[in-house]
């Protein structure tokens, strides 16, 4: 039985064979389509060469990796869907066309793989809106019999990239897996019992769907194929579902071993698989940079990790899990993906830290659950049902089940609602870019030669003006106002690597006829300079950087590789920037941590980096071979892609000699020439941000001895206003706060002796089991208050049930206390009291707190009790 790595291999030998470059799996985070949340097919790093603006590939095949969420909630319970998976593709862009791409599909599954004929059916497009793909199926016939070639419309078998675009009709082959799904002797590949699997698409590009919905040819026809290598795992190794292949074997067979279970029943199989391909797709999302957050891919992925952990649970799991995991993902993968063997303890601490913090949430949640189901309403709305499902990792069914206990009702369609909106999040994904902008964009960089950066050696350039887009993204020969221009050659940084972009100025003989506001690099070959002001195509102007804010700026970028060396030397290797912002006025630093540091290791991280500076280190930035970063122990980003040569960035020591180095990363960056340049480091805050990654806030440079300058300038005020030197500002502020809290402490001990005396607001009764009860109405004190007041009046009494209140704003808070041996316990009678007030209360039988709304006298409610 041939491995999936052998399967794998198979693949990219044979279209090698065929003369198609092997490339690469492109990122899971689509670099070049901003509209995409992640990579979900092979064909997306090849867009530009299917619209026709790159040319520089004739073919191509691949092995992509892929994560796709939009059926989440679908995967484990069937035996097909998945969040991460392979796809294996062969392409063309102009080259060879439908007779090759279905013999060579042929002769790959049945010469090389083995498969059996007869178990192979396929599928052509039938036509409707386009023709009848009458070429595919003539070509079809030479390999399969007329009754295993089914005509299909355009749902399953014409490919279009949106409502207008690039399109075609498309053929699929499915695998006859026998005694599996209906049993019908009628089963077709129609049917979705599971007997017929899809196992390879081959999108036959050849039309321009146009606005009126008319078809025109292509300038040249492309071949897009996609099979996913788990269902042709499936088929070779004879599996009976995609998790019973040896890339889920071994994640399955572990956990079952881990969480003590035979993984049979219905329950345990779909947890089984659940975890394993949550496990998957987590620590490649991981791999690529991506943390945990509520927003875009991180939300995705904390859904991934939350939703595992709780399967997890319900397996009888206390404790983080997913994490163990990660080395058997890796020897699956072992060799084929390196991201994930350099960032295994990266992975691990990650899922470890999120999945802590989620367990702690799944108790809250409960309590959530048990809190809304207290407000005595009969129907649970949906959008809180399902922030039960998103938030604290509830699904539908067990609410509906802890609901139906409590004679409530789940609103389920407001519940879908909220589902969708959320699917929707996932999977809708678009920056500043629309879908428009990136076609006018790519256009650009197919026609342009890619712009030329020379912003490291100088800060004034002469350029010649090659294109003008207008503010809707538009080509224009000039512009008079606001509107993006590419240059031939550029002094101005355009923002990346958190760098914000130069801003600056445009001359033309000396005199200044626009202003650079912002420069951005799209899609990385130009840079599309935002101006405003007046310039026409085919202009030579001088370009001129503003130098202060440069300077500022280098400053702040060295500062934050000056941080993250220091933070390395603390804390070790295991931290990894996980985010940065760098402007003129500051910076900020993301980076990950599995601890809470000590404001000790803290310190000293601060006063490694501030030697650093005042070491007045040399800094070299070359650039070198990719293949150096790894040999030379430069540190890199999580997920981040860069070029060969790339640009390494040194301080300390130099490139013959780089064990002396104090700090080596890969950065394109703008920074100072020496440490000195820094000055200083100063770190205005620190603090989580999220589960197992924190954030430091600071300024450097000249940005730093403005703020020293202004905080001088306020002491200097504040000392004229004490009446002391300026020395001593901090002792004689420290104690005016001591006395100022001394001032506090005896008025509020006033007021509370005051409170507790007030007698007129005191009533007295006499309960049906004869108990005597004291209220007191205690409507000028503050709700934390209460508590003392109903221990002063306790005091006085040897035998008495005794409640304070406190009306405000329509809300009525309440304390209620036992003096003595008293048959009513506290909290049972505040438990009545909050029903009465539709709110809720919680305690001890001797004392008890609550609250609700004030909608009703407080004698009429304590004559019933």
């Amino acid at each position: 039985m041939k491995t999936s790595k052998e399967i794998r291999n198979s693949y990219l030998n044979f279209f090698k064979s065929k003369g198609l470059p092997i490339l690469p799996s492109s990122s899971l985070i689509p670099h070049s389509d901003p509209t995409l949340l992640f990579t979900s097919a092979g064909m997306v790093q090849f867009k530009a060469n299917f619209l026709g603006i790159d040319n520089s590939l004739k073919n191509a095949a691949t092995c992509q990796k892929c994560v796709r969420t939009t059926d989440i909630d679908s995967v484990g319970f069937t035996e097909r869907h998945l969040t991460f998976f392979e796809m294996l593709g062969n392409f063309s862009f102009g080259d060879y066309f439908k007779e090759e791409a279905i013999a060579w599909a042929w002769e790959y599954l049945t010469q090389v793989l083995g498969l059996e004929k007869e178990k192979l059916y396929v599928s052509i497009y039938k036509g409707g809106i386009a023709a009848r793909d009458e070429e595919a199926y003539n070509i079809w016939k030479k390999f399969v019999p007329a009754e295993r070639i089914f005509e299909l419309a355009e749902a399953d078998n014409f490919w279009t990239m949106g409502p207008t675009g690039p399109c075609g009709p498309c053929s699929e082959i499915y695998y006859d897996f026998g005694e599996k799904g209906c049993k019908n002797p009628h089963c077709d590949i129609t049917c979705d019992c599971g007997r017929f699997v899809e196992i390879w698409n081959i999108v036959f590009e050849s039309y321009n769907r146009q606005e009126d919905g008319t078809f025109k040819p292509l300038p040249h026809n492309n071949i897009d194929t996609g099979m996913g290598l788990e269902r042709l795992c499936m088929a070779i190794q004879g599996a009976k579902n995609v998790f019973e292949t040896d890339l889920f074997t071994p994640l399955t067979a572990q956990a079952k071993k881990d969480l003590h279970i035979d993984g049979k029943t219905k329950e345990e199989i779909s947890a089984l698989r659940i975890i394993a391909d949550h496990a998957r797709s987590s620590s490649f999302l991981i791999a690529e940079g991506i943390l945990p957050s509520n927003e875009g891919r991180g939300y995705i992925l904390r859904r991934l990790i939350r939703r595992a952990a709780r399967y997890a649970k319900l397996m009888g799991n206390e404790q983080p899990y997913l994490y163990k995991l990660v080395p058997t993902v890796q020897q699956i993968f072992g060799g084929l993906y390196p991201e994930i063997d350099k960032n295994l303890t990266h992975i691990q601490d990650v899922l470890k830290q999120e999945e802590k913090t989620f367990l702690k949430t799944l108790v809250t949640g409960e309590e959530k659950l048990a809190e809304l189901l207290a407000s005595g309403k009969k129907i649970l709305p949906g959008e809180e049902a399902f922030h039960l499902h998103e938030t604290y990792g509830f699904p539908l069914e067990l609410t509906r089940e802890i609901a139906a206990a409590k004679g409530v009702k789940i609103d389920e369609e407001g519940y879908t609602r909220a589902k969708e909106a959320a699917q929707e999040k996932s999977r809708s994904y678009a920056d500043e870019f629309s879908k428009n902008k990136v076609i006018a964009v790519q256009k650009l960089e197919s026609t342009l030669p890619a712009t030329h950066f020379v912003g490291y050696n100088t800060l004034v350039q002469e350029a010649k003006v090659l294109a003008l887009l207008t503010e809707q993204y538009e080509p224009t020969e000039q512009i008079n106002g606001s509107g993006y221009v590419v240059f031939n050659d550029t002094p101005f940084y355009a923002e990346s690597g958190g760098q914000v972009a130069d801003r600056g100025q445009v001359y033309d003989n000396g005199k200044e006829i626009a202003q650079v506001e912002d420069v951005q690099k799209p899609l990385g070959k130009i840079f599309l300079h935002k101006i405003k002001g007046s310039l026409h195509k085919g202009q030579t102007i001088t370009l001129c950087v503003d130098a202060n804010l440069r300077k500022r700026c280098m400053a702040n970028h060295s500062a934050i590789h000056l941080v993250n060396a220091a933070l390395r030397q603390v804390f070790g290797p295991t931290v990894h920037q996980s985010g940065s912002f760098v402007s003129p006025e500051r910076f900020r630093f993301d980076y990950t941590l599995s601890k809470t540091p000590t404001t000790e290791e803290l310190n000293r991280a601060w006063t490694i980096a501030n030697k650093a500076a005042q070491d007045a280190l040399p800094v070299f930035c070359q650039e070198r071979p990719l293949a150096d970063a790894e040999k030379l122990g430069a540190v890199t980003l999580l997920g981040e892609k860069y070029a060969d040569p790339a640009r390494f960035v040194l301080m300390g020591g130099d490139f013959d000699h780089p064990e002396q180095k104090y700090s080596l990363e890969l950065c394109g960056g703008t920074h100072v020439k020496n440490t000195a340049d820094v000055i200083t480091v100063l770190v205005l805050k620190e603090g989580s941000v999220s589960a197992g990654v924190r954030r430091i806030e600071g300024i450097a440079g000249y940005a730093a001895l403005d703020y020293l300058k202004d905080i001088n300038c306020q002491a200097e005020k504040l000392a004229t206003r004490l009446v002391v030197p300026a020395k001593d500002v901090f002792t004689r502020v420290n104690t005016i706060v001591d006395e100022l809290k001394e001032v506090k402490r005896r008025y509020e001990d006033f007021r509370s002796k005051a409170l507790a005396a007030g007698g007129v607001n005191e009533m007295t009764f006499t309960l049906k089991n004869g108990t005597s009860l004291v209220w007191r109405r205690a409507d000028e004190a503050q709700p934390k208050e209460l508590r003392n007041i109903a221990d002063t009046v306790a005091q006085k009494q040897k035998q008495a049930l005794v409640i304070v209140t406190c009306d405000k704003d329509g809300k009525r808070s309440f304390v209620v206390k036992t003096a003595g041996k008293l048959p009513v316990d506290a909290v049972t009678i505040a438990k009545q009291i909050a029903a009465d007030l539709n709110g809720r209360a919680g305690g001890r039988a001797d004392f008890a707190q609550g609250g609700g709304e004030a909608k009703k006298p407080m004698e009429e409610m304590l004559m019933g009790l």
